[in-house]
């Protein structure tokens, strides 16, 4: 059977007619606080009483305290408290007690809520606050800061710890940076070879102390021995140990030791007394971490820089060491013959180069003195090494032979043999040698040979300039070398010259100073002790010179005294 179109069947519910003349009805809505309680940011309407009509209850959870109806507590959350009595900023942020811990709260001011109908019914004067746990926020922006203060900390120590290169200052360096932002004391000891070094910073007490202690010191701390050597180095006398020794005040809080990462060069341990936490407070917690990493990274950036100092001073030992090996000799006083020098290398800060001379007493009263000057190829270390080895096998050959051609032919040989041991690639040298002897009668009877070296000059007493006609081939080019020899009297008041090409190759303004300029110099220093004859020429060198580059300069002079000069 059909039912007729729009009647309701049995169980439907019937519709309510609409007319014209009617008005939907709209449902009731839920009550305002109602709308919010799904929230996650507090809401609480106040009136300008202070008293809480309504709040939710993300609210009510971060305020315990909150009681609608009441005034807002001002021992729960003064400021929200102060904002709604006093209509204070719109925005605040502030820390409140909580069960959970203390929270870090911000609160915004709103717009009044207007939930229709009541209750609440906002009255004049109501405002709206909402209220926000940023707890989490505060956290995460102190771990950041924390983190950019420690890298911080590590870029400006690694900054002031480079390139400083001497272990004095590195150790003072490395306590005065852990003063105060690791610790309330540092001390630090470093032992390199057999001695020990150790340095101490403290809070308000000025520059950073260094001192010494020796073998026999550190024999009497085995506390101290053994934490060097990477053992016990939490050993609770350590520090008093230390203070003993060194003079140093007794540590009077909790005491760190921290072994440097260092290997090969220096054993090093860092004591912290008083370890601080990040934000300077002393406290007898454990470090946390970060401030283990950020010790860590310390000690191993103060390790380098103490390894790179250490390294430093003993190359700077060897170089130093090696310099006055090579350094240009003192001249021998030797009677009835006086002898002037000058040297000056192409690199002045390392006082020695490529160029070399050296003299030799007689062994006996009546033995010829024995001089030799010279020029190796190159500049710098390599050079016065080689030079240094052509000095020490002319010192070993001149006691096997006394002809000074001969002896060049054992040179030539020997420098030679030791470029094919070495698997090295040639190094030639030029030079002149010879010896010279006192005749009785004032004057000095020479003996001359060289190799592939400007010949010596003669200055006659009366100013006239004779060079010695002798040449000879590269010193350690080829075995088959030749080379020439000269015998040459000088009376009282003659000098023989001898130079290296770096007095002729200097280069001044456009021009060499050349071989012509310097016999034309030479007529000016006749008569001058030859202390002063090589005196006079170098400074007429260095001022043609005018500053630029130049190469090795080394010049000897063989004098025979006259009543005039001075040996």
């Amino acid at each position: 059977m059909e039912r007729s179109h729009g009647a309701p069947t049995r169980g439907e519910a019937r519709a309510p007619e609409v007319t014209p003349d009617t008005e939907p009805v709209t449902p009731p809505p839920v009550a305002g606080p109602g709308l919010l309680e799904g929230l996650e940011e507090g809401v609480v309407v106040c009136d300008r009483l202070g008293v809480v009509r309504a709040a939710n209850p993300a609210a009510r959870d971060l305020l315990p305290g909150l009681r609608v109806g009441e005034v807002v507590d001002v021992a729960r959350c003064e400021v929200l408290a102060r904002a709604v009595r006093d209509g204070g900023p719109d925005g605040f942020e502030t820390v409140v007690e909580h069960p959970a811990g203390e929270r870090h709260l911000r609160g915004r001011r709103g717009p009044t809520l207007d939930p229709n109908p009541p209750p609440p019914q906002p009255q004049d004067g109501d405002t709206t606050w909402y209220l926000r746990d940023v707890t989490g926020e505060h956290a995460r922006a102190d771990t950041l800061l924390a983190a950019q203060e420690r890298a911080a900390f590590l870029a400006e120590a690694g900054r002031a710890l480079h390139g400083v290169l001497h272990l004095d200052r590195t150790a003072r360096r490395v306590v005065a940076l852990a003063v105060p932002r690791l610790a309330a004391r540092a001390t630090l000891v470093v032992r390199h070879d057999d001695t020990v070094t150790w340095a101490a910073a403290e809070l308000g007490g000025g520059r950073p102390r260094v001192g010494r202690l020796g073998a026999t010191d550190l024999a009497r701390v085995p506390a101290l021995a053994a934490a060097l050597a990477g053992e016990c180095a939490g050993s609770p006398w350590l520090a008093e140990e230390l203070a003993g020794l060194t003079g140093l005040e007794p540590a009077t809080g909790p005491v760190r030791a921290c072994p440097v990462p260092i290997t090969g060069v220096v054993d090093a341990l860092v004591l912290l007394t008083d370890p601080r936490s990040a934000d300077g407070e002393t406290s007898d917690d454990p470090l946390t971490t970060a401030e283990e990493d950020l010790l860590s990274s310390y000690v191993a950036r103060a390790g380098t820089a103490l390894a790179a100092a250490a390294l430093h001073e003993e190359q700077a030992h060897l170089g130093a060491v090696l310099q006055e090996s090579l350094a240009a000799p003192r001249l021998p006083s030797t009677p009835g013959i006086a002898w002037g020098a000058a040297y000056r290398p192409a690199r002045e800060t390392m006082r020695v180069g490529g160029d070399f001379y050296e003299v030799v007493g007689g062994r006996t009263e009546d033995a010829p003195a024995a001089f030799l000057l010279g020029d190796v190829c190159g500049k710098g270390i390599e050079a016065a090494v080689l030079s240094g080895r052509v000095r020490q096998s002319w010192h070993a050959l001149r006691l096997l032979e006394d002809r000074p051609g001969r002896l060049l032919t054992l040179l030539n040989t020997a420098l030679l043999d030791a470029v094919a041991t070495r698997d090295e690639s040639p190094r030639f040298a030029t030079m002149v040698l010879g010896d010279a002897r006192p005749t009785g009668d004032g004057s000095v009877a020479l003996r001359l040979a060289t190799g592939g070296h400007p010949p010596p000059l003669i200055l006659r007493a009366d100013g006239e300039v004779e060079p010695v006609a002798v040449s000879g081939m590269l010193v350690g080019g080829i075995r088959e070398a030749r080379f020439g020899e000269a015998e040459v009297v000088l009376a009282p008041g003659d000098t023989c010259l001898l130079y290296s090409d770096g007095v002729v190759e200097a280069r001044g303004p456009g021009d060499f100073f050349g071989e012509e300029r310097l016999a034309a110099v030479l007529p000016r220093c006749a008569g001058a002790p030859a202390p002063v004859l090589c005196e006079q020429l170098e400074q007429t060198v260095v001022a043609w010179l005018d500053g630029h580059d130049h190469d090795d300069v080394a010049m000897l002079a063989i004098q025979a005294p006259s009543s005039r000069s001075v040996a």
